[in-house]
C-alpha cells in the first residue's frame, strides 16, 4: 500500500512538472499567466534541490527500492509511465526545464525594459 501511494505521488508530481512547463511556454510564447511564473520556476527548482539534496537521486526511487529490496538497477515508483521514459526523466527534463526558464527569463526582461524616450 505504502509503494501504491508512492507511485502515484510521483505520478502527480510529474503531471504538475509537466504542466508547469507548460505554464512557462504560455508565458514564453504570449506574455500570460505571469503572475503564475513564480510557481512555474519554484516548482521545478524544488524537485531539482530535492535531487541534488539525495545525492543525484530521485527521493521517491530511493524509497520505492527501499520498499521493494532492489539495490541496484530501477524499482517501479510511478504509475502509468514507461521504464524507459521515467529512467531518462531527470537527463530529459533539466536541459528542457533550463532552456523554458531561460525563455521565461528573456519574455521578463523584455516586458521589464524601459521605454526608450
Amino acid at each position: 500500500m505504502l509503494l501504491f501511494a508512492i507511485q502515484l505521488a510521483h505520478f502527480l508530481i510529474y503531471v504538475a512538472a509537466l504542466a508547469m512547463l507548460a505554464g512557462m511556454a504560455v508565458y514564453a510564447l504570449s506574455g500570460r499567466l505571469a503572475r503564475y511564473i513564480p510557481l512555474f520556476l519554484g516548482y521545478p527548482l524544488a524537485i531539482l534541490a530535492g535531487y541534488l539534496a539525495n545525492g543525484n537521486r530521485c527521493i521517491l526511487q530511493t524509497w520505492a527500492r527501499a520498499l521493494t529490496g532492489v539495490e541496484d538497477g530501477w524499482a517501479r515508483d510511478i504509475l502509468f509511465l514507461p521504464e524507459i521514459v521515467a529512467v531518462n526523466t531527470m537527463a530529459v527534463c533539466i536541459p528542457v526545464f533550463v532552456l523554458a526558464a531561460l525563455a521565461v527569463i528573456a519574455r521578463w526582461a523584455l516586458t521589464r525594459r524601459a521605454p526608450i524616450s
